[in-house]
């Protein structure tokens, strides 16, 4: 490939990741549309967020009937927020959206720091940490009774309404409207982090039906040397509690994390986006990485239902 054409490609990835969250979904949107997807918006209640702006979207690519799900997530907060963003949108644009397989779905939850379930702004958290965790810890006592507790509602329930938080109503409702007839799902949160500059590190996390994380280090790749203990990944909080709301899954999952700069520089950063870079080569090198790892996820993915 010549310079040009290298130089046009390279362009062409880095301009899906925005600097903004209104940029982004507008951006995600767009290349939903370019596709004909369909794609469902979901809100917080007006006393969490006044700003009429959705708080999730997500759309899915490949048969509603799948019984096999892959399903990518968007990190807590805003900084890695924006690069799973650039890279959802880079999905769809650049072709990898587009499954060979008729088994396989690919799910895109497309959500920056949403108001409520997350921490806000470039790691620095508006709210205590014990507030912003405690959806979370709702959302697991929630799921201990969430058929029985959603069937008794609507499927349109009045927000805080029954005494469940609407934060686990939101990803009950998810749960049931993209991943209720699959069989086997698989999840990969994109995260970014302190690391080598560009560079992805994958680790597999501990769900409900895969505690030791066999099946996601076959999965993911991401068998270590057994001598040492296994590494693990911790999901954000949205890719938790949607891990909690998919109990009665069969499930495993993974953290994506993009390195960005050493933690020293992390450490001495007095402020900016030092977990989102805005050079054209760490956009192209995150993008890569996260491309070779989907292809090798969706090309992993069995064929029938668990295992």
């Amino acid at each position: 490939m010549s310079r040009t054409a290298t130089d046009r490609v390279r362009m062409s990835v880095s301009r899906y990741f925005a600097s903004n969250r209104l940029e982004a979904r507008a951006q995600f949107i767009d290349a939903c549309d370019a596709l004909n997807l369909d794609f469902s918006s979901y809100y917080a209640p007006k006393d969490v967020d006044d700003s009429g702006e959705p708080i999730i979207d997500v759309a899915r690519v490949g048969p509603h009937k799948a019984p096999v799900v892959l399903a990518l997530t968007n990190g807590s907060w805003v900084d890695e927020g924006l690069c799973a963003s650039g890279i959802q949108t880079a999905l769809l644009r650049e072709g990898l959206g587009r499954i060979g397989r008729n088994d396989i779905a690919l799910v895109l939850v497309h959500a920056i720091a949403p108001a409520g379930l997350s921490g806000l702004g470039n790691r620095g958290p508006a709210i205590s940490d014990t507030s912003i965790r405690e959806w979370s810890n709702h959302a697991l006592a929630a799921a201990e009774n969430r058929f029985a507790s959603y069937v008794q509602e609507t499927h349109t329930p009045k927000q805080g309404s029954g005494g469940i938080p609407w934060q686990a109503r939101v990803l009950c409702e998810i749960a049931d409207a993209y991943f209720a007839r699959a069989q086997s799902i698989s999840l990969i949160d994109l995260r970014t982090g302190p690391g080598f500059y560009g560079e992805a590190d994958l680790l597999a996390c501990r769900t409900h039906s895969d505690p030791r994380m066999q099946r996601a280090t076959q999965l993911f790749g991401t068998a270590a040397d057994t001598a040492e203990p296994t590494p693990h990944g911790t999901p954000g909080d949205l890719a938790h509690g949607l891990i909690t709301a998919l109990e009665r899954s069969d499930l495993t999952a993974a953290v994506l994390e993009f390195g960005t700069y050493s933690m020293r520089s992390v450490l001495s950063a007095g402020s900016g986006s030092v977990f989102y870079p805005d050079t054209t080569d760490w956009r192209e090198q995150a993008w890569a990485s996260a491309q070779g790892v989907i292809q090798h996820v969706l090309l992993s993915l069995p064929k029938s239902g668990p295992r």
